[in-house]
């Protein structure tokens, strides 16, 4: 009796396992076409965390990350994360997200932010923005650079050729 229960069993694993891996087989992934001089921009305007850092910061190591699985060196990548607005509390110091209330006073982007400035990832922050909120240069995080304006800047990128992303 337990056999006659148990070999519909094991049919249906076998023949549901086979069924899945079919079809894991029929799905393709396109591969990435463009595999060097690649250029792209992020927009950041927000300091939203995701897995408990930037989501920008987040997503560019994440791109960074995926190029080089595929065999794309980091030299071949050219990101910039063009922050404004909020996004500002991402690439001050401690002392400077205090005094603009940002959700936390610490920060925690101090160790990806230098990851991926080692890695060749461009941090850039608009002086407009730095200005409007009291903010100086010495308060900024290592790495940081200043760009006259994000939109002026946001322009030129693209009009070199960089691909644009938005983050909030």
């Amino acid at each position: 009796m337990m056999r006659a229960l148990l070999f519909p069993l094991v049919l249906f694993v076998a023949f549901s396992s086979s069924w899945l891996q079919a079809e894991d087989a029929a799905v393709s992934v396109i591969p990435i076409q463009i595999r060097e001089n690649l250029r792209i921009v992020y927009q950041v305007t927000d300091d939203l965390q995701y897995e408990g850092v930037n989501k920008g910061l987040f997503y560019a190591r994440k791109l960074i990350n995926t190029y080089e699985k595929q065999g794309i060196t980091a030299d071949q990548v050219k990101l910039h994360l063009v922050y404004h607005g909020t996004g500002l509390h991402a690439v001050v110091n401690p002392a400077a997200r205090a005094r603009l209330k940002a959700e936390t006073a610490d920060n925690p982007n101090g160790e990806i932010l230098a990851e991926l400035v080692g890695r060749g990832v461009q941090i850039e922050l608009c002086e407009n923005t730095m200005q409007q909120k009291g903010v100086k240069s010495t308060e900024l995080m290592p790495g940081v650079k200043l760009v006259v304006g994000a939109f002026p800047r946001l322009v030129d990128l693209q009009l070199l050729g960089h691909a644009y992303i938005k983050f909030e």
